[in-house]
């Protein structure tokens, strides 16, 4: 359904706080009907890959991964 590349916007939840938020989030690859993902944030707080504009982000981002379930 899903390919590696594809950017997708979904519903995460995050573990420290329980909230859900939508965002952007790139497939890495389906495995056993489960899509890997890489969440991007312009939070640069977090611990995460760093994403710069040079590289071709809209602003400094930071690549966060998440597994979600669709």
């Amino acid at each position: 359904m899903y390919k590696s590349g594809d950017v997708l916007l979904a519903k995460v939840q995050f573990t420290d706080t329980f909230e859900i938020k939508t965002q952007h989030v790139l497939v890495l690859f389906e495995e056993l009907d489960n899509i890997v993902v890489a969440g991007i944030t312009s939070n640069l707080e977090m611990k995460g890959i760093p994403l710069t504009v040079k590289e071709g982000a809209v602003k400094e981002s930071i690549i966060k991964l998440y597994i979600y379930n669709f």
